[in-house]
């Protein structure tokens, strides 16, 4: 079998928190057992080294300029030169609003292009400028990235109608995310606990999170993320980032998973969060209602129901314990992590 080199680029990645960033280094992982392996990516956190190997995955971050608190991240001169010092026979880009998206492409020479589109929409916020720029982006560079990449893959079919409106009649693949099930699974502590993980942004349905925190003194919520929010509530404590690798430890310390984002596409903290036999609370975004049940689906920012639910799952043990199991059988049926590898390593040359 001959040995590839495969060049994964990224605005973030390890140890960022984030189900694109986790389902990268997933892959990388994965791939790293047969091909040479590098990942690109911005150095968000100067703290984070210029280089590390983690797993047979080699990362190199690069002094980035951070816009909107690392949000979005814009790397300095040396980016794209060592794309061409790397010579890659494989070039995986990640969502086509970012800057290292078109980067890889642009500067792919005689590489396979393949990019992943993690999302199904275009960019949804309350801030109306950062709205509009993410649509021009759209419209430009992003319409360059969907239609000249080699491959196109989606998550799911909501993913693929909203990229046919770049690439035309150019085929997409479809490809789910897979999530691994963790060896053992505790029982739920039955302490009326609430986890949230993820960005700590509008966009993932934060202030509704808290808004309910207020109206359910009776229920405690731990936050798993970056976030710069004040928060003085008594059941609420933020905590911070945590390494992706302990996530499911956190999940496992909740009775409820509650993630009330605008919008996703394959969402892996949903994956997650049923893999270790959770209830979610969740939006009917993406393929969220592939897992999560009609009684636990929420509408996207209404509050209101977010506390209703809150309110009638208080103590009902049984419900909360059914959908975990429930969940977890069907994160068994539908998004088996090594079908998933499967479906990438068909993309790769094994000659």
């Amino acid at each position: 079998m001959k040995r590839q080199k495969i060049l994964h680029i990224t605005t973030h990645f390890y140890p960022f928190i984030g189900g694109l960033e986790n389902m990268t280094f997933d892959l990388a992982k994965h791939q790293a057992q047969q091909h040479e392996v590098t990942v690109l990516t911005c150095q968000y956190d100067k703290h984070l080294p210029l280089f590390e190997e983690i797993d047979g995955v080699k990362i190199y971050r690069f002094p980035s300029i951070e816009i909107l608190k690392n949000q979005y991240s814009v790397p300095k001169f040396g980016f794209s030169k060592k794309i061409k010092i790397i010579k890659p026979d494989y070039i995986f880009t990640h969502t086509r609003f970012f800057m290292t998206s078109f980067l890889g492409g642009f500067h792919k020479k005689k590489a396979q292009w393949i990019h992943i589109e993690h999302g199904q929409n275009f960019v949804r916020s309350k801030n109306h400028l950062i709205a509009s720029f993410a649509w021009l982006f759209d419209q430009s560079l992003g319409r360059y990235i969907l239609k000249k990449a080699d491959k196109v893959i989606v998550l799911g079919s909501e993913g693929k109608q909203f990229v046919q409106q770049f690439r035309g009649n150019r085929p997409i693949m479809t490809i789910q995310n897979g999530v691994k099930i963790p060896q053992k699974i505790l029982n739920p502590p039955r302490k009326n606990k609430v986890v949230f993980f993820g960005r700590c942004i509008p966009e993932k349905g934060i202030y509704e999170i808290l808004e309910a925190a207020k109206q359910c003194p009776n229920w405690f919520f731990d936050l798993y993320g970056e976030s710069s929010i004040n928060c003085l509530l008594p059941n609420v404590k933020f905590h911070g980032k945590v390494d992706p690798t302990k996530i499911s430890e956190k999940i496992q310390k909740a009775d409820l998973i509650l993630l009330p984002s605008w919008s996703e596409g394959n969402s892996l903290a949903i994956l997650e969060a049923a893999a270790n036999r959770r209830p979610i609370l969740a939006t009917p975004v993406g393929q969220n209602e592939n897992i999560v049940s009609p009684f636990f689906i929420v509408p996207v920012k209404n509050t209101k129901m977010i506390i209703k639910k809150l309110h009638q799952l208080h103590h009902n043990w049984e419900k909360l314990e059914a959908e975990g199991h429930s969940n977890l059988e069907k994160v068994r049926q539908l998004y088996a992590f090594n079908d998933t590898m499967k479906e990438y390593d068909r993309l790769i040359k094994q000659d």
